[in-house]
């Protein structure tokens, strides 16, 4: 009997230590102490851009292994910016070379003739469903108007700076991590 405990104890042992070792290699991977503080300032034609959403993504070694997270930024009225990686809750961006992506886009309005249609079109519907005195609110409205109709919304930026972009920044440890743009609008 003192052998089968032994065996029980050394299995268990061997599970154990199998167990932190596959929850500590990811750990290592990631952990905040290879993010480090970057910030910036972006430029359209020599002026300050303001409201682009910046996105610094880890290019990874030759096998194709990143070295972290994905970061992200907002300018601000001068165009300045700080990154921040929310998934893992730190400041900054992963030490290494990073793929950038700046993107103007913002979610389209809804003109005041496509809000009135849809309203008009939702009281019928409720009209006809049998409430003779169909209550539709702004956000039903908004509801029908996302789920109906295909906002359009346009890069104003070129696709070198975006969907195809061309920029890279290499953040570095015990630097200071100034990543300027100066992009051209054409």
């Amino acid at each position: 009997m003192p052998q089968l405990v032994t065996k029980t104890s050394s299995r268990y042992a061997q599970i154990v230590t199998g167990l932190l070792c596959l929850t500590a290699v990811p750990l290592l991977g990631c952990s905040s102490e290879s993010y480090v503080p970057v910030s910036g300032v972006v430029e359209l034609d020599g002026k300050p851009l303001e409201d682009a959403k910046l996105i610094f993504e880890p290019m990874g070694d030759a096998q194709g292994i990143a070295n972290g997270k994905p970061s992200y930024g907002r300018t601000d009225a001068s165009g300045a910016f700080t990154l921040h990686c929310p998934q893992e809750d730190v400041e900054g961006a992963a030490i290494g070379e990073h793929r950038v992506r700046i993107v103007t886009t913002k979610a389209p309005e809804y003109t005041e003739q496509q809000k009135t249609k849809a309203r008009s079109y939702l009281e019928r519907q409720e009209a006809a469903g049998g409430n003779s005195n169909p209550q539709v609110t702004d956000e039903m409205v908004n509801a029908y108007l996302s789920d109906s109709v295909q906002p359009v919304s346009r890069e104003t930026l070129p696709a070198r700076y975006n969907a195809k972009t061309e920029l890279k920044f290499t953040v570095e440890s015990g630097k200071e991590n100034q990543a300027n743009f100066s992009l051209e609008s054409k």
